[in-house]
């Protein structure tokens, strides 16, 4: 007689009562889950590439426009490791790098991925390419590349490596086109620089002989009007505040024809210059009316010749950026050509479709059973 309750006890002694069938459902498909994963299912081998930022590279670290026109991280990679919060701005970088249509059309060009893939058309095989590719950023802040191929190990350690070559080229080449840019408009701004101190020394020389002023060092005979040292201190600090504002200036011009306006360097720059704008007024207002106009050639002179010293510092920089082509990424952990299948688990498989016929099964017995009591 059929058990009328539904616990676990009478359950099982359903089952046990049908051990045959039970036994036979579980025999046939897991024969059947053997054979399509051990003469069926295709083996994919997987690489993996370890990649680390340089810990100091001004070219790389200019590379910060990549990322300004980029509001969050690409929808396309397969699978984040990290809370976005974790990860740093190299690591982003790179992340954005790996992810874009010029690094996947270039791998799938240079390894004829529309052929291995079975693709007619360049997006199809760039998407088959990121279904099979993996980029991690851990806390620790390298970026891991992995990535796996059908039936092909040596195709896969291929692919991991190629990725880090192409994302060395793009950080290479736009370090070095940014730092092209910034060298010339630097350039054009010392030439300018230098023609106006010449013009200023000029015009203060002239001042000084045809009005007789001069600084408190020299102290001419008949002189109209002296400066007094405060003045002269005053003066330049002044000097001394005007240009690093114009440096500012400089420098958020460069800035903005690469961020957007919401950067933070450029928010961060325009409040800077706005604090340097009520330094000077302050100073301005404490100068005395005496030697006015030689005040003010000769704070025009100092400012332009601290500005020529800024500008030269940072060409010498930006002419040293330019020619590094060092690495901008290093390669920590090269790939290597796996000798053992990532998947499939074959195994786990077969337990896995074992485990759900027995299941369904098992329902199956129960539900005839109770049917039959109805």
């Amino acid at each position: 007689m059929a058990e009328k309750s539904l616990d676990l006890i009478g359950i099982i002694r359903l089952v046990l009562r049908r051990w045959l069938l039970v036994s036979t459902v579980c025999a046939v498909v897991g024969a059947a889950s053997a054979v399509v994963n051990f003469f069926y299912l295709p083996r994919w081998f997987e690489s993996a590439a370890v990649i680390m930022p340089p810990e100091e590279k001004s070219a790389f670290s200019s590379l910060g426009m990549l990322l300004s026109r980029v509001p969050s991280l690409p929808g396309g990679i397969s699978r984040i490791a990290s809370g976005i919060g974790a990860i740093s701005q190299s690591q982003y970088l790179f992340v954005v790098i790996l992810n874009s249509e010029t690094v996947a059309d270039s791998l799938v060009d240079k390894f004829d991925l529309r052929r291995v893939y079975d693709k007619k058309y360049f997006f199809e095989a760039r998407k088959e390419l990121r279904s099979h590719t993996k980029i991690d950023f851990p806390p620790e802040g390298q970026v891991v590349i992995k990535v796996e191929a059908k039936e092909d190990s040596v195709l896969a350690r291929d692919l991991a490596r190629e990725y880090f070559v192409q994302l060395n080229n793009v950080l290479t080449d736009r370090g070095i086109n940014t730092a092209s840019l910034r060298r010339k408009f630097l350039e054009e701004r010392l030439l300018d620089t230098r023609t106006s101190l010449v013009i200023l020394e000029d015009s203060l020389k002239n001042f000084q002989e045809n009005r007789g002023v001069a600084l408190p060092i020299e102290r001419p005979s008949g002189a109209l009007e002296i400066l007094t040292m405060p003045v002269k201190g005053s003066l330049e600090i002044l000097a001394m505040i005007e240009a690093e504002k114009e440096a500012k200036e400089i420098e958020l011009k460069v800035k903005q024809t690469m961020f957007r306006a919401t950067h933070p360097d450029i928010v961060m720059l325009q409040k800077q210059i706005t604090e340097l704008e009520r330094t000077i007024r302050r100073y301005e207002s404490q100068l005395p009316e005496i030697g006015l106009d030689f005040a003010r050639l000769y704070r025009s002179l100092r400012i332009q010749e601290e500005l020529y010293l800024l500008l030269s510092a940072q060409y010498e920089e930006t002419r040293l950026n330019e020619a590094d082509n060092t690495p901008a990424a290093v390669l920590l952990d090269e790939p290597q050509v796996p000798e053992y299948k990532y998947r499939p688990r074959r195994l786990i498989n077969v337990l896995i479709s074992v485990g759900a016929a027995l299941v369904l099964l098992v329902a199956w017995i129960v539900l005839e059973d109770r049917s039959r009591l109805a």
